[in-house]
C-alpha cells in the first residue's frame, strides 16, 4: 500500500513528467466521502465484468470513540484523505475513470523500481530504501476542466499514446487505457493502483484530494453514495475506449 513521504518541489525539468506519492487527512465521522461535483461521472478504472479489492477507503473515523475504521494503513497524512487504494495485480489494464485531458505523465521508472523508506524483513525482489522514493513512481493526471483532476499512480507502465499526450494537452475519453497498473514508487513492492480525485494546479502532480463516487452497479448497489468501501469488491462497469458498449 502506499507510504507516506516527504514531498520535495519539483524541477522545471520534471514539472510534465512529475511522479506521484500518496498523502492523507482524517475525516472526522463516518460520512467522510460525501457528494462532490464529479459525483457519479466515474467509473472504477478497470475494464468491465472484472472485479478488484479496495485495500484501502476512504479515510474515516467512529464519531463516538474516534477510532479510525477506513483508509486507516497509510492514508493519513495530510490531502489524502479521500484517495483509494485498488487491489489491482500487476499488469492490469488502468483505464480512465473519466474523460478529460492529459495534465501530467511520468512513465520513465522500471516496473521494478519500488520499495520504502526503512529496511524491512524478507524484502520483496527489487525493494529499495530509498528518502526519494515517495517521488518516484509512473503515474497519469487526467484533468476534467472543471477544477479537479483524477490521479493514477504506482502504474507499471504509461502507453506511449499518453505519454505523447501529455505534451501536447491531448484529450481521452473514459475508458481509454491509460497504461497497467504495477508497483512503482513507495509501495513496499506491493502492485496496486492509487486512485484519488484532486485539486487541479497547473504543474503541481500532487495536490489536496476530493470526493469521489462511481457509477458502478456494483459499486452503487452496495453505497448508495457511491464511495466504494474499504475490504470489498467491486465488478467494473468501465468499458475500454472502442470497445462496444
Amino acid at each position: 500500500m502506499t507510504q507516506p513521504f516527504r514531498r520535495r518541489p519539483l524541477t522545471p525539468a520534471v514539472s510534465l513528467l512529475a511522479v506521484a506519492a500518496v498523502l492523507a487527512v482524517t475525516v472526522a465521522g463516518c460520512g467522510g466521502a460525501e457528494a462532490s461535483s464529479s459525483a457519479a461521472a466515474y467509473r472504477l478504472p478497470w475494464p468491465a465484468g472484472s472485479a478488484e479489492p479496495v485495500l484501502q477507503g476512504v479515510l474515516t473515523t467512529d464519531p463516538v470513540s474516534g477510532s479510525c475504521t477506513s483508509g486507516c494503513a497509510t492514508h493519513r497524512d495530510d490531502g489524502m484523505h479521500f484517495a483509494l487504494d485498488f487491489g489491482l495485480p500487476e499488469g492490469t489494464p488502468v483505464l480512465a475513470a473519466r474523460g478529460g485531458t492529459v495534465g501530467l505523465a511520468q512513465g520513465s521508472w522500471s516496473p521494478s523500481h519500488c520499495g520504502g523508506l526503512t529496511p524491512i524483513a524478507d524484502p520483496p525482489p527489487g525493494y529499495l530504501v530509498n528518502g526519494l522514493m515517495g517521488n518516484q513512481a509512473n503515474f497519469v493526471r487526467i484533468d476534467h476542466g472543471d477544477g479537479t483532476s483524477a490521479l493514477y499512480m504506482h502504474l507499471r507502465d504509461v502507453t506511449p499514446a499518453i505519454l505523447q499526450k501529455a505534451q501536447s494537452g491531448g484529450t481521452v475519453a473514459q475508458g481509454e487505457m491509460l497504461g497497467s497498473s504495477g508497483k512503482t514508487g513507495l509501495t513496499q513492492c506491493r502492485p496496486h493502483l492509487h486512485f484519488q480525485v484532486e485539486d487541479t494546479v497547473p504543474a503541481d502532480w500532487f495536490t489536496a484530494s476530493q470526493p469521489v463516487s462511481f457509477a458502478d452497479a456494483a459499486v452503487t448497489r452496495d453505497a448508495p453514495d457511491g464511495v466504494p468501501v474499504e475490504g470489498r469488491s467491486y465488478v467494473s462497469d468501465n468499458v475500454p475506449s472502442g470497445a462496444p458498449r
